[in-house]
């Protein structure tokens, strides 16, 4: 049992998102206690800069994995688009494809060392950007610049993780790396909280954090490393080599990723670049940690669905589509559960637990609370139906994205000195479920040959069997 608990993706995964939970539970309130606002601002703002530089990926990570997944269950190529998808025989031989594997990996590694440089210049240059306004506020203290240098290595390594462990989530090693960084983040509880305890400042936390990123980016990529060793012979790993067809099927879905990315880098972290501008700390204190609590209780819910997805890839690849609608409606529907209690309780709970630890800051009034969780909840029922549709390597999400990231950022931006923090989020609902909370259902349900009448009703009917069934398995 013990093996099985500890090899299960889904188990792992909440137990590193539990750790990541867990550090919350303990870290955040004593974060809140140690930190002034400015420094609770500049914590959760370095969050946003590191995604932000993240987006030099442009989505070769996704593409990677299905890249990946496709290889080790032995296909011959990865399709561009539906086009291609559509034409692709069902694969006979259920046996890893080791040529392009390592064709793979040797036309990543060129891939990434140009990314690494973009991501740098965007944590300098763009990170600085969003980062002025408060360390003005701050009169430039020292400490504060110091920790924004921390993450400039920080970057390179995490972009750099992030080509490893496209192999790992590839591969289906998920509960592994789960694992590694259930224990990082262990570590990671203890030692912030000991630094907090002491009054630590932002940057001695960061510079903790940097050597955790690096002892976990050591780890994915020696897993991967020691299992093509185990796995291709000597003589076939000294043959990779840069494959232009690999890379030209990779290009065909993430440069279309990465115009998403980026369009929903604004629509998720436009409006915390948008209040960092704003002249008064408290207020932007309080809107900065309710998102980071909303952000957590979503992480937590997504895992259930997110950690399966490298089997639903391989079932998009051989083209078992009525496994592959019953499989995903028991993630989703478990999922979204997940994130509605959560919110219900921070709603109705929150700021009376904040009082109950001593904590002064408070989280943004119901009203505007609500609107920020129906966005949340919205966003990631059509995050998981894209997950879906996107198995096939066709990306179609690209103007959507974009258009819409630029019309919450660039109104956010003029309604914020009007109407406040409830313009922003308001423009963001209105602008999100005008079209791209249902445009990724509708093609996810075509693929399918799933009529809306008749997913309403057993998107239920499968999700509650998928519990039942769960709760049976468990107690057994």
């Amino acid at each position: 049992m013990f093996k099985k608990i500890l090899n299960n993706a889904i188990i792992m995964s909440w137990a590193s998102y539990f750790v990541n939970f867990g550090s919350n539970l303990i870290v955040f309130p004593l974060l809140l206690k140690v930190f002034d606002d400015v420094e609770v601002s500049f914590w959760f703002l370095a969050s946003t800069i590191i995604g932000f530089a993240i987006m030099a990926d442009t989505g070769f990570g996704s593409a990677l994995q299905r890249a990946a997944a496709y290889f080790k269950a032995g296909a011959e190529h990865l399709p561009k688009n539906k086009k291609e998808y559509d034409n692709i025989q069902e694969i006979k031989k259920d046996e890893p494809n080791y040529i392009q594997i390592i064709n793979l990996l040797a036309t990543s590694k060129k891939i990434y060392n140009i990314l690494s440089i973009i991501s740098l210049s965007f944590v300098i240059f763009g990170g600085t950007a969003i980062v002025w306004n408060l360390m003005s506020n701050a009169g430039h203290r020292s400490d504060l610049w110091l920790a924004f240098l921390v993450l400039i290595p920080d970057t390179y390594i995490v972009i750099n993780t992030i080509r490893w462990g496209s192999f790992m989530k590839g591969f289906n090693y998920i509960a592994v790396e789960a694992r590694f960084s259930s224990l990082i983040g262990t570590f990671k509880v203890v030692v912030f909280t000991i630094l907090l305890s002491f009054g630590a400042k932002p940057v001695f936390l960061l510079l903790f954090m940097l050597i955790a990123d690096f002892a976990r980016f050591l780890y994915i990529r020696n897993y991967i490393q020691n299992w093509l060793k185990e796995n291709v012979h000597s003589s076939i790993l000294s043959e990779a080599k840069y494959s232009k067809k690999i890379f030209t099927s990779l290009w065909a879905a993430s440069w279309r990723l990465g115009g998403i990315f980026w369009g929903n880098y604004f629509v998720e972290q436009g409006d915390s670049i948008i209040i960092a501008q704003i002249p008064d700390p408290k207020l932007m204190a309080s809107f900065l940690i309710t998102k980071r609590i909303l952000e957590i209780i979503r992480s937590v819910a997504q895992t259930t669905f997110y950690a399966k997805i490298p089997v639903m890839y391989e079932m998009a690849a051989q083209k078992k589509l009525t496994a592959l609608k019953k499989f995903a409606s028991g993630y989703m529907f478990l999922g979204l559960l997940m994130i509605i209690g959560g919110f219900l309780v921070v709603a109705l709970f929150g700021n009376d637990l904040l009082e109950f630890l001593s904590i002064e800051k408070r989280l943004l009034p119901f009203y505007i609370l609500l609107f920020l969780c129906l966005t949340m909840i919205l966003d990631m029922h059509s995050s998981f139906h894209a997950g879906i549709y996107t198995s096939t390597n066709h990306i179609p999400f690209l103007i959507p994205s974009i258009v819409s990231g630029l019309v919450i950022f660039l109104v956010g931006f003029k309604i914020v000195g009007i109407y406040g923090i409830f313009g922003v989020i308001l423009t963001r609902f209105l602008v999100q479920f005008a079209f791209n909370n249902w445009y990724a259902m509708f093609l996810s349900l075509k693929l399918l040959k799933w009529p809306v009448y008749k997913y309403i009703y057993e998107f239920q009917v499968f999700g509650i069997q998928f519990l039942t069934s769960t709760f049976k398995r468990i107690f057994k």
